[in-house]
């Protein structure tokens, strides 16, 4: 986690290290969640997501055996600290540990026969999942906070990158689902577990392609840069 410009290394609830930002290498900083929701769009319907495909910062993801047409999706994302069960905002506030981003391949190719079959997003999402870099703490986002009758948000800018090239901005008070909102409306039909990820988005409105060797970098003030490589499928070993 981040805070004050320090990096925390926790067991989930204590600090058991404290370290400067020049001399660590994140690894992904929610390894294996409980559960992965995506909330797509204007509306609170979500999605779950596999979370065997999570995967760290600066990862290379291999090109799959299927699909044909890829595209990176951008998302902010949250984890939780504590459980619940139809809580109020308020609460759902004290449940986030902290925020950080999230990067997801899609084979757009197999996303349009899953939604011909009537499906939700099956093999199409199972590429990867990134998260990273770090965790920051919803404290140190108190002065970039943006709260009105509607929804809660960050007064943010984000950039996409592909291989080095500024592609997409895009600032998330523009997002139209909060992430407090999300959580809320996940509490309502299930309890939530420490641990479970949550996801806004995707932060930029057009499709960004993907082709294989491409690096990827989806950059957000305060949240840090969370570089994915789409690689080359791998060769089998006989």
């Amino acid at each position: 986690m981040v805070y004050d410009g320090k990096i925390y290394e926790t067991d989930g609830a204590e600090a058991i290290g404290i370290h400067e930002a020049a001399d660590v290498r994140p690894l992904c900083p929610l390894p294996s969640p409980t559960s992965v929701r995506i909330f797509n769009g204007p509306g609170l319907e979500f999605s779950y997501l596999n979370p065997g495909a999570v995967v760290g910062p600066s990862v290379v993801v291999n090109e799959p055996a299927r699909g044909s047409d890829y595209e990176m999706r951008s998302y902010i994302a949250a984890t939780t600290v504590s459980g619940g069960y139809q809580e109020s905002l308020e609460d759902c506030e004290a449940m986030i540990l902290g925020y950080t981003l999230m990067n997801i391949i899609v084979a757009a190719d197999l996303e349009t026969e899953e939604r011909a079959a009537g499906t939700g997003p099956s093999a199409s999402h199972d590429l990867g999942i990134a998260v990273g870099p770090v965790l920051t703490t919803p404290d140190d986002l108190d002065e970039v906070l943006v709260a009105n009758e509607e929804k809660i948000s960050f007064r943010l800018k984000a950039t996409a990158f592909v291989n080095g090239v500024e592609v997409q901005t895009a600032e998330l008070e523009t997002l139209e689902v909060s992430m407090l909102h999300a959580i809320q409306h996940a509490t309502q039909t299930c309890t939530l577990r420490p641990g479970d990820l949550f996801a806004i988005g995707p932060v930029f409105s057009e499709p960004i392609k993907l082709s294989a060797g491409d690096d990827y970098r989806f950059s957000v003030e305060r949240l840090g840069a969370l570089s994915t490589k789409f690689g080359l499928l791998q060769p089998e070993i006989s």
